[in-house]
């Protein structure tokens, strides 16, 4: 997993509206990247709402959001119009920023073992620094704890 002092990983994926977007382009401002297992579960939901009600005093502080899960664009699409998430989900379907940042673990459901995203959230400052990480994301209040960091 990728340690503060870090730079932003470069990689270029599509994003819910399926157009392309380069972890580059996000660089200027305050930028947090959350990863998530998959759209549109309770826990990714909680998550991603948490930081849609905080949409705006993370623009205060000039921040951008970015979700990223291995969903699909149209998943992507679908949870995003759902839950009215003002914020870009990047489609992650070939792991490439999910192996970037180290956030595939093997994780063990009900006795069944599987390899799956792991729930962490990157912060980076406006050079494309890694400043805080959390590495095993507990839901409630995360997206405070995030916005009380910048």
């Amino acid at each position: 997993m990728l340690q503060t002092g870090a730079k932003l990983p470069k990689v270029a994926l599509a994003d819910d509206s399926g157009g392309d977007l380069s972890t580059g382009d996000l660089i200027g401002k305050p930028l947090v990247i959350y990863f998530y297992p998959k759209d549109d579960t309770p826990g990714c939901t909680n998550e991603a709402t948490q930081f849609r009600d905080l949409s705006a005093d993370f623009e205060k502080k000039g921040a951008s959001v970015v979700g990223v899960s291995r969903d699909s664009v149209a998943s992507h699409k679908k949870f995003k119009e759902k839950y009215e998430i003002p914020f870009r989900l990047l489609a992650d379907t070939e792991s490439k920023l999910c192996d970037a940042f180290g956030v595939i673990v093997e994780k063990n459901m009900y006795g069944k073992k599987s390899m799956g995203v792991q729930r962490s959230t990157f912060l980076f400052d406006a050079a494309g620094t890694l400043v805080h990480v959390w590495p095993k994301v507990s839901v409630d209040g995360h997206a405070e704890d995030v916005l009380s960091k910048i």
